[in-house]
């Protein structure tokens, strides 16, 4: 199609070529092949002239659109690739969104302007491909080795068995693991096994069934909870690292460790990342470290 504009726009096959670079016989092998595979004479030959005839200035018309779209899209991926731009959609695990994330979007959007954020908090797991999401914040005791996903871990901690000094002087602390049988605890619902904590101690694995009065799917619910002095939970540091400075809540069965966890940004299968992605990704491995 550029070849045939060209030979239009410069009046013949020996000005396209030196436009082009490249020889006449190349240029006028390229129309040949065009006109043999649309079946239509698009030119008139002759030794001092070439014109249009009715199919090839139909079909001029269509190029001459087409290619201008080609090149504005072009232009368009070229300004996009320039500055971060566009729509960002993102999803969060909700407690973790609340409170790592939320307070980083602001100082995000104040940097990059041009970039609009659509952030869904949500404790599912959304297929990113199907629907339509850039990036994806996911929590894992260890990354999914056979998912498809570009995946990437940007941070990560443990988890921490904790309660009210309240709950404490009531109950008792445990010692053990096998004492929190005993104990009012605070189940997590979308742990695997939420009736089972299983810990790593000086003698080896212990697996221990819990129960409590409270089942449920939020851990800052868990952490209001028990600073309440409702129980005993087993939670992500992170959910609790103020509660602990300030000693609303205290740590127990420290020579004991509950399984960690990583922190993954995880994105959708693809040869490019858009440069809104790249700097989301840059900005948050940056804050979060």
């Amino acid at each position: 199609m550029r070849t045939f504009r060209s030979v239009i726009t410069t009046g013949s096959f020996a000005a396209a070529a030196r436009s082009a670079q490249v020889t006449t016989a190349s240029i006028s092998k390229q129309v040949s092949q065009l006109e043999e595979h649309l079946g239509s004479q698009l030119l008139n030959r002759t030794t001092r002239r070439l014109s249009l005839t009715d199919a090839g200035r139909i079909y001029l018309e269509h190029c001459e659109r087409i290619l201008d779209e080609v090149d504005e899209a072009e232009r368009s991926l070229n300004n996009l690739h320039a500055e971060p731009r566009g729509r960002l959609r993102i999803a969060v695990p909700m407690s973790f969104g609340l409170l790592r994330i939320a307070p980083l979007l602001a100082p995000f959007a104040l940097r990059y302007p041009e970039i609009e954020l659509d952030v869904a908090l949500n404790d599912r797991v959304v297929d990113l491909v199907e629907e339509g999401f850039d990036l994806a914040i996911r929590i894992f005791a260890r990354p999914l080795e056979d998912s498809a996903l570009i995946m990437r871990r940007i941070g990560g901690g443990k988890r921490v068995v904790c309660a009210a000094p309240a709950y404490l002087r009531a109950r008792g602390t445990p010692k053990h693991p096998q004492d929190l049988e005993a104990h009012d605890c605070l189940r997590y619902a979308l742990h695997a096994a939420p009736a089972v904590w299983e810990f790593d101690g000086p003698h080896g694995q212990v697996s221990v069934k819990i129960r409590g009065p409270l089942l449920t799917n939020n851990s800052i619910a868990i952490r209001d909870a028990t600073v309440g002095g409702l129980g005993i939970a087993l939670v992500p540091d992170f959910i609790v690292t103020k509660e602990l400075a300030e000693k609303r809540v205290k740590p127990l069965l420290e020579r004991y460790s509950a399984s960690g966890y990583g922190i993954f940004m995880v994105a959708p299968p693809s040869r490019y990342v858009a440069p809104k992605v790249r700097a989301f990704a840059e900005f948050l491995t940056e804050a979060l470290r």
